[in-house]
């Protein structure tokens, strides 16, 4: 990509009422554009990292065996009523339609994707499986803050998986788990797992959370300073002790990156959702749900990799591999073009401003290396490299460059 040629409007100040460390350097990027309280538009830069993400959560949930489907936002009133959650959310739920409304906003998709597996489920031998999306979701937020950490529209990871028997719901939470530990692993991001608080308006048995702790976090977590075993706040042992080593808990804050539940029978018994099993008993279906919010991880990553210039994008969530410079406008283009034709995401700075203003759009938009050529560079066959995440520079041969990005 050409940099004159691209949608990239930096700025240098902090835009007006902005008082997140993500939102801040998001903006200032012009990776995000701010329509409303809670409301984001993906610009073209964030968009390219949004995709990564998506991408990545795709992969590793097709890795264990999770299916992909599209759900619709927009819901009859009726679904929302037959489960009870109608009314028991309260005004969090956009509700369409008058005095009498006939349809909801969704912010979660078990009044669908329930009644829907019934075309799959008719013995024991149809489960288990689960299926994934990735979509919107509406919550009429009083208090949207913290950037893209807590909106009113976000994009959300929801999964929901369907089952015969306890172990079978067993095996699948485990490989959520798992899962999900890859997909934080690929973004940056160092998550923990805490035994969660109550399930809320999502209901079932047993649910876990994934944190990132940071002072930009909302949830409160206690952690053992030995063993690292955590816990959300309204679900501490007793006397804040660690129940497996008798420690102290430390209380830090943390961001909720993801949430798993099993969900039993919560939504099968409302629905009707059922099998005959081997012997020709009919049994509710058991189901678990697993969720991440793309815009809350992707507003953690920056908020846990950043400095005072800008941020520092994880390689595998990057807008782009490499930012090129060209001190003399000279050779850039032609450098531009070997990388490019090879396959390698590269944003070509070649505007007509200072090199300190370049400097300083690489630095703000973080990718993960900045490549400068010059007529000193060039003849040593050269071309100097460094990384986003470290202060040195290192000549490099520009032969070795496309191996060096791959």
């Amino acid at each position: 990509m050409l940099y004159s040629k691209s949608f990239i409007k930096t700025k240098r100040e902090t835009p007006r009422g902005v008082n997140s460390i993500n939102q801040a350097l998001l903006e200032r990027g012009s990776f995000i554009y701010q329509v409303g309280s809670g409301i984001f538009s993906y610009l073209p830069l964030g968009y390219r990292v949004y995709e990564k993400v998506r991408q990545i959560i795709v992969e590793e949930l097709s890795s264990i065996g999770c299916e992909e489907v599209a759900l619709p936002i927009l819901h009859p009133a009726e679904l929302w009523k037959k489960t009870g959650r109608f009314d028991e959310i309260g005004d969090e739920l956009f509700k369409i339609g008058g005095n009498e409304p006939e349809f909801v906003l969704a912010m979660t998709h078990e009044e669908v994707v329930t009644p829907l597996a019934k075309i799959k489920i008719q013995s024991a031998a149809d489960l288990p499986f689960s299926l994934n999306q990735i979509s919107k979701k509406i919550r009429n937020e009083v208090r949207p803050r913290g950037g893209l950490i807590r909106l009113k529209e976000f994009n959300m990871q929801d999964a929901y998986s369907f089952h015969a028997t306890e172990e079978q719901l067993d095996q699948t939470f485990t490989d959520f788990v798992g899962a999900y530990k890859k997909i934080f692993e690929r973004t940056g991001i160092k998550a923990i797992m805490t035994e969660a608080s109550d399930p809320g308006i999502m209901g079932g048995s047993d649910s876990k959370e994934f944190m990132v702790i940071n002072p930009a976090g909302e949830a409160r977590v206690l952690i053992c300073p030995k063993c690292n075993r955590a816990y959300a706040f309204e679900n501490a042992p007793k006397n804040n002790k660690c129940p497996e080593d008798n420690e102290s808990l430390k209380e830090e804050k943390g961001i909720e990156l993801a949430h798993i539940f099993k969900l039993g029978t919560k939504y099968s018994e409302k629905f009707d959702l059922s099998f005959t099993d081997s012997d020709g008993k009919t049994q509710p279906v058991l189901m678990g749900c697993y969720g991440i919010g793309l815009d809350r991880l992707i507003a953690a990553v920056v908020e846990e990799s950043h400095d005072e210039a800008g941020i520092i994008w994880p390689k595998e969530i990057a807008p782009f591999a490499a930012y090129l410079i060209d001190l003399e406008g000279s050779q850039g283009k032609k450098v531009y073009d070997e990388l490019t034709n090879k396959g390698l995401e590269i944003l070509f700075d070649d505007r007509d401003v200072s090199a300190g203003v370049k400097f300083a759009d690489a630095d703000l938009l973080g990718i993960p290396i900045r490549l400068t050529i010059s007529s000193k560079t060039l003849e040593q066959e050269s071309i100097e490299l460094k990384k986003r995440s470290e202060k040195e520079t290192k000549l490099v041969k520009l032969s070795a460059i496309n191996e060096i990005l791959k």
